[in-house]
C-alpha cells in the first residue's frame, strides 16, 4: 500500500526535524547544522522527491565547469547511495527520489541523513571549485 501525506508527515513529525507544510505533500525541513540549507519533501504518489539547493552556479569558464561537474560526478559514484548531485534551475541541487510504495520511516530518515551528509560533507567543497574559478 503507497504512503498517504499523512503517513510522510508523521515520519517528519517523529523526526523531530524543524519543518513547515509549504502545500499539501510539500514540506521544507531545515537544520541549524546544515548551514541554512533546506530540503525539500514532496509526495507525488508514486514517489516522495526530496530535494536541496546548495547554492546559484554562476557563469563559469570550461575549465572550472568541467572540474566542478567531474567532482558532482565523481561523488555521485562514490558518496551517494541513491541520490544524486544536478543542475537545476541554474543551480547546485542533490537530489534523492524514494518509491511511496511501502515506504517505511527508517527508509525516508536514511534519505535525509543521505542528503544531510552531502549538505555538511561536500557543501564547502564544491563551493570552493566555485571561487577557485
Amino acid at each position: 500500500m503507497a504512503r498517504t501525506h499523512e503517513d510522510i508527515e508523521d515520519f517528519i513529525l517523529r523526526s523531530e526535524i524543524d519543518a513547515t507544510e509549504a502545500a499539501p505533500g510539500t514540506w521544507i525541513l531545515q537544520d541549524q547544522t546544515w548551514g541554512g540549507v533546506q530540503i525539500v519533501v514532496q509526495h507525488t504518489d508514486p514517489l516522495v522527491v526530496f530535494r536541496c539547493k546548495l547554492f546559484d552556479l554562476p557563469k563559469l569558464g570550461t575549465d572550472a565547469q568541467a572540474q566542478l561537474f567531474r567532482r558532482m560526478l565523481t561523488l555521485n559514484a562514490t558518496d551517494m547511495v541513491q541520490g544524486a548531485y544536478a543542475i537545476e534551475d541554474g543551480a547546485v541541487v542533490v537530489v534523492e527520489v524514494l518509491q511511496s510504495e511501502n515506504l517505511d520511516e527508517n527508509e525516508f530518515l536514511a534519505a535525509v541523513d543521505s542528503l544531510t551528509l552531502a549538505i555538511v560533507e561536500h557543501h564547502d567543497e564544491l563551493a570552493a571549485l566555485l571561487l577557485a574559478a
